[in-house]
């Protein structure tokens, strides 16, 4: 059974060869009940490296938290040669509410990162999951899905340029078995430019979408968690070669007006510019717009739901990076 603290574990404290859950309690709710984070650690025969992963930041996301689960079950410290940190469901009010942001203050948790300690209940769970699990991780891997409107085919973000937590992010990556690899586009807030700022390598992937989960997407995720811990050294092994993989840059598509979508092309799929993407048409079926390609690319993530409004994203189309 998991214990409930109030306050961070010390993990250099606990002994090795053990396995622990926590349930840690970041404030309170005017109801008197708590915002807590589930937190699993395994400490092997060494506690470094320590590699934490993080999914469920969005509650709509649900494909990372059930593969981490997948792992924890299976997961045996003696076996281990470092720090394993899980955080499974990361914002529990938006997995509850079964929507990306947080009901109890509508915040983005991705977006609102180092936190504030004294904030709303969203800015102080970001501020602790920074300051007291992030801040003292060799690596992070982060596991998202497309929104609850959408499906992507499977890639990983990190981050930009030619400095060693680049290197380092890039090299793990590509060890870990993505072959989309998508560097750059992020923004102040989110948790990967917050890590790549405490000198922390990052992967962030994206796998699934629709709210939804299978087994196939679960196998898959924690495949590529497997194979980062073995190119970390927790795990004995050598990660299998990965085929030389594709670099590409971040491209987003919004609907120019409302709707209904008739989608042209899969996650997946690669165009030519100039191919057609979607059609929008009225609610009698008439022909509104047809969005086509402005640049060849890759078809990463699509829009499932039908009705679209102005300004909503349609398509992903992620251009290659030469």
């Amino acid at each position: 059974m998991a214990i409930r603290v109030s306050e961070w574990v010390d993990v250099d404290k606990l002994a090795t060869g053990s396995r622990h859950a926590f349930d840690f309690a970041i404030t309170h709710f005017a109801d008197g009940s708590s915002l807590t984070v589930p937190v699993q650690v395994a400490i092997g025969s060494r506690r470094r490296p320590r590699c934490v992963a993080i999914a469920g930041i969005h509650g709509d996301e649900p494909e990372g938290m059930l593969a981490l689960l997948d792992f924890w079950r299976g997961c045996d410290p003696t076996i281990l040669r470092g720090t394993v940190i899980l955080i499974p469901v990361a914002n529990s009010p938006a997995f509850a509410a079964h929507q990306r942001r947080s009901p109890v203050d509508g915040l983005d948790l991705n977006r609102i990162f180092p936190g504030n300690a004294e904030g709303t209940p969203s800015e102080r769970l970001a501020y602790h999951l920074i300051h007291d699990i992030v801040a003292g991780a060799d690596f992070v891997f982060t596991l998202h899905s497309w929104f609850a409107t959408g499906m992507v085919s499977p890639y990983a973000e990190l981050p930009e340029g030619t400095g060693t937590i680049a290197q380092r992010s890039r090299d793990a990556a590509v060890a870990a078995g993505f072959t989309r690899l998508r560097e750059g586009g992020w923004i102040p807030g989110v948790l990967g430019t917050t890590a790549v700022e405490l000198g922390v390598p990052v992967i962030e992937a994206e796998i699934g979408g629709g709210g939804r989960t299978c087994a196939e997407n679960r196998r898959t995720y924690e495949q590529h968690f497997v194979r980062l811990l073995q190119h970390l050294g927790i795990l004995e092994g050598t990660p299998p070669p990965n085929p030389v993989p594709e670099f590409y840059d971040r491209g987003m598509l919004y609907a120019p007006t409302g709707g209904m979508l008739r989608l042209r092309v899969s996650p997946g799929e690669r165009v030519e510019a100039g191919a057609g993407l979607a059609a929008i048409t009225d609610l009698h079926g008439e022909p509104l717009v047809e969005m086509r390609a402005p640049y060849a690319g890759l078809v990463a993530a699509v829009r499932q739901f039908v009705s679209v409004n102005p300004g909503e994203l349609v398509i992903a189309l992620f251009p290659r990076r030469r």
